[in-house]
């Protein structure tokens, strides 16, 4: 199971590209991201089967979803990875 307390502060998001871990067979990483058509910053998650990495891995076996970049946004996109069954 993926715990938030293991995706670190939202200072670190603000700063750093990404965040990548695993668990058990998921892989994922978080990322700031900021689209043109959005005003605000949001939360990029993306999760796939392990043991590769993402650049290993073909899009077609990824899976991405957006957050708000709050702390409840990336709440959320715990909660999300941890329902998919990769």
């Amino acid at each position: 199971m993926i715990e938030r307390k293991r995706l670190l502060s939202l200072g670190y998001y603000k700063k750093a590209p990404s965040f990548t871990g695993s668990d058990k067979n998921k892989c994922y990483k978080i990322e700031k991201i900021h689209p043109e058509e959005s005003e605000e910053d949001l939360f990029q998650a993306t999760i796939w089967p392990g043991p590769y990495s993402s650049e290993n891995t073909p899009d077609e076996m990824k899976q991405k979803n957006t957050a708000p970049f709050t702390e409840e946004g990336l709440q959320e996109l715990v909660d999300w990875m941890n329902q998919l069954d990769i």
